[in-house]
């Protein structure tokens, strides 16, 4: 039986608030035999009152890595841009998460180039609720406890604008607003 690692991740931001993650299991065809995430994150603010903002959770599926979850009290209509950093802090208002991942030293590209960051996620748009969703495979990374793709002990960093997908190194996304470290369920 396949271990499985649920990703949950706590994201800071002054526009965001968490009011709970619903669950897209059965969604997608999954090689987890549990069809259970791995890791999770819960994400909040960077700002001092560190309001829990959001959830992430990442479990193995045929092809790569599902992360979904969602985000709360976002501006109706807002994009932000979702990332996995390099290390598992959030201290200095998000800045010690350090760059995104990327084990194989690629440029920032669009997260469906596989010559991209590892780290790289698709924009998020807020509904009219303020509600962004992610459901999306990463085949950059993996669920596991340890190795060189792995992303257990790494950070969810919420920006507070628009990855271009372009600019080097990171897409000019701006202020880092909402952060979480991924962790085993």
């Amino acid at each position: 039986m396949k271990k499985v690692i649920l990703a949950s991740a706590l994201l800071c931001g002054s526009a965001l608030a968490m009011t709970g993650c619903q669950s897209t299991e059965g969604q997608l065809k999954t090689g987890n035999p549990l069809n259970q995430p791995v890791l999770k994150s819960a994400l909040k603010t960077t700002d001092a009152n560190k309001t829990e903002v959001g959830q992430v959770f990442l479990r193995p599926v045929d092809g790569g890595v599902q992360v979904y979850g969602k985000l709360m009290n976002l501006t109706p209509g807002q994009t932000v841009a979702l990332h996995i950093h390099e290390t598992g802090s959030c201290d200095v208002m998000g800045k010690a998460a350090g760059g995104h991942f990327n084990p194989d030293k690629k440029p920032h590209s669009n997260p469906d180039d596989m010559n991209g960051h590892a780290g790289d996620l698709p924009n998020l748009t807020a509904n009219e609720n303020g509600v962004a969703t992610i459901n999306y495979v990463n085949k950059k990374i993996a669920a596991t406890e340890a190795g060189k793709y792995s992303v257990n002990r790494l950070a969810f960093i919420v920006h507070g604008g628009t990855d271009d997908y372009t600019s080097q190194p990171a897409g000019n996304a701006g202020d880092r607003i909402a952060c979480g470290i991924i962790e085993k369920n």
